[in-house]
């Protein structure tokens, strides 16, 4: 009399192995992230409408593994690091790992590398003698308000500030440099290849002097923290699929190529 109830047993297990990873997969497909993009050419770009990038060719591979839907929000930072903070199952882009943040995100994966170096015009290379931090207080220096950069130049005690030119973004201090009106600028190498290129400007006209060994900023694609665990898990795991395959790397390659920009990179 045992044996039809095996086979009873049998036929239950075949059938919850068929069921339910089919429920899993239509749950997985109802499941919408909310993308926001904060404009960090070129590894996020936001032009118009339109959100391009490193970052976002990495998270359309892991939709594609996870196969959860993704709409993606133009908005500006305040809002967009707003719903970060706070909205279930959303999504920045690109962002800055620091300490402070640490414990109010889920950090999916490394997508970007941003060091500052300081950089001059090719023609005037020989005028400059920076061996350590410090000794940029002797040059005047063009920087956007409120970057990264600008708070750390601030920040050093004996930088006198009529020395610190401020601008709104990257290309007017980029002018400024070109137009003799400043010594230095500060800027990523990737970052600055990218803005020279979509300014029509030959990288030759520009030479590294110094590079910030202690400002290196990692750039990671996050997810709020009030995100359920599981989702933050699967997604986590489509990024670690990737990089263990070394698709994240063939991917990033092909990003550069694709650009018709050079450079080593090795945080991948």
């Amino acid at each position: 009399m045992a044996k039809p109830i095996v086979t009873a047993c049998s036929s239950v297990a075949l059938f919850l192995t068929i069921i339910f990873p089919a429920f899993s997969k239509e749950l997985q497909s109802k499941i919408r992230l909310e993308v926001y993009a904060n404009h960090i050419p070129p590894y996020v770009i936001v032009d118009n409408q339109n959100i391009s990038g490193f970052s976002r060719i990495v998270l359309e591979q892991i939709l594609k593994e996870t196969e959860y839907r993704a709409r993606y929000n133009k908005v500006n930072w305040a809002r967009t690091y707003k719903n970060i903070s706070s909205e279930p199952y959303a999504v920045m882009l690109a962002h800055t790992r620091l300490p402070i943040r640490e414990e109010s995100f889920h950090w999916i994966g490394k997508i970007g590398q941003l060091t500052p170096s300081v950089w001059c015009k090719s023609e005037r290379y020989e005028e400059f003698d920076i061996k350590h931090d410090n000794d940029i207080v002797k040059y005047s220096f063009v920087e956007v308000r409120g970057f990264l950069f600008h708070k750390y130049l601030e920040l050093l005690s004996n930088f006198p500030k009529e020395r610190l030119y401020l601008t709104v973004n990257k290309d007017n201090a980029i002018a400024m440099l070109i137009k003799g009106r400043v010594d230095l600028m500060a800027g990523d190498e990737l970052v600055l290849q990218w803005r020279l290129k979509s300014l029509k400007l030959d990288n030759s006209d520009f030479v590294r002097v110094y590079e910030f060994s202690n400002t290196t900023n990692d750039l990671y694609i996050t997810m709020s923290g009030n995100t359920p665990l599981d989702v933050v898990k699967h997604v986590k795991d489509g990024f670690a699929k990737l990089k263990t395959s070394g698709r994240l790397n063939q991917l990033y390659n092909n990003w550069l190529k694709d650009m018709k920009i050079t450079k080593k990179q090795d945080f991948l």
